[in-house]
């Protein structure tokens, strides 16, 4: 399954970046807070900014 999550600071909710988050197979069904956690995680790994100033919402699923 995959999702669209965008990446936003806390702050004035300024968008920093989207990803297309692809997780799991037949058997693991994600649910909309796992593609945000790891949203999250690619934008620290991306130095985008740490988890304390960044929030993420997953917005659309892609088959």
């Amino acid at each position: 399954m995959k999702r669209v999550v965008d990446v936003y600071k806390n702050r004035g909710r300024e968008l920093v970046w989207t990803y297309v988050i692809h997780l799991g197979n037949t058997e693991f069904h994600p649910a909309q807070i796992d593609f945000e956690v790891e949203a999250l995680r690619l934008s620290q790994l991306d130095k985008r900014g740490s988890t304390a100033e960044l929030s993420a919402k997953a917005r659309l699923s892609i088959k």
